[in-house]
């Protein structure tokens, strides 16, 4: 994978070399499932040497689930109180439902910087990594209608289908239905770990959840979606819609696309960030109804 042992030339010649969009899954017929289909990569754009990196690890891997785990669902998480009251008893519904012994933990950002959620979660995947066997990664406005909560071989995202309004459905952007990474995702905690979590670097909102898909492939995973999960999606607030192109786009947004473009670059090493180098301030818990949220000083 891409490091900062990667040889001086090669760093050079793929920080400059045009790159291209992969344009063809590798795995795209080959890992065909009626529920559980490989999360393509066809949308990638790399420089021919991270294609060589990526596909090496490209290598099909069966998707199993092994009950009797232990897991603690993250929730980052910052003045979402409506959305949380609305997400934790459905929540927990689904996984008595599903006899999983489950732990829910809030990590509450404190302060008005921008909000980071990759920090956020892995301050919650370090925080409960003594008392769990994997994690699901749970965004506070995706409330589960039908979904998996069980400890799955390989990450896993329990999205699909989002149902939005009066009972209408998306598929989240439609130009990215297949390809990203994020709202509800269940990896185990050596996976966590192996990948060294998240980047703590993404402020704001915007291509933390790209960074750590990535990093996931790097790592040799091969990361899942169900495609029968489906989950209702709370309104969120206008500042945290990202518009692709814009002449206002905030300064925040255009560094993390540039962060990102130097991962896929391989110009950045994710074990120099992440998990491992996790610093941060632990201001207080409290215990709720069936939950327990930590309110951290990034």
């Amino acid at each position: 994978m891409a490091n900062r042992s990667m040889p001086a030339a090669q760093r050079w010649l793929n920080s400059w070399w045009p790159s291209r969009r992969l344009g063809k899954d590798p795995l795209e017929g080959v890992l065909v499932d009626d529920r559980y289909r490989p999360v393509s990569i066809a949308n990638w754009k790399l420089t021919p040497h991270m294609k060589r990196v990526l596909l090496r690890e490209r290598v099909a891997k069966p998707l199993t689930f092994t009950s009797g785990q232990r897991l603690t669902v993250v929730i980052p998480f910052r003045d979402r109180d409506a959305h949380l009251r609305q997400l934790l008893p459905v929540l927990r519904s689904t996984l008595s439902d599903q006899h999983i012994e489950a732990a829910i933990l809030v990590v509450e950002q404190a302060g008005r910087d921008l909000f980071n959620r990759g920090k956020l979660i892995n301050i919650g995947i370090k925080h409960a990594a003594a008392r769990t066997d994997y994690y699901c990664l749970h965004d506070v406005d995706a409330v589960p209608v039908a979904a998996n909560y069980l400890c799955p071989s390989q990450p896993l995202r329990l999205v699909n289908k989002l149902l939005t309004g009066e009972g209408s459905t998306a598929e989240g952007e439609s130009q990215r239905t297949d390809y990203y990474f994020s709202g509800a995702v269940s990896i185990t905690r050596e996976q966590a770990f192996r990948a060294n979590g998240y980047s703590n670097e993404y402020r704001g909102w915007g291509k933390e959840d790209d960074d750590f898909f990535f990093r996931l492939l790097l790592a040799g995973m091969v990361c899942y979606f169900d495609v029968q999960g489906v989950f209702k999606d709370l309104p969120n607030p206008m500042q945290q819609q990202v518009q692709r192109k814009s002449p206002d786009t905030p300064p925040h947004v255009r560094i993390n696309r540039q962060r990102r473009s130097r991962l896929l670059r391989g110009l950045d090493d994710p074990q120099a960030d992440g998990l491992s180098t996790l610093r941060y301030e632990l201001l207080g818990s409290e215990q709720g109804d069936g939950y327990e949220k930590i309110c951290v000083q990034l």
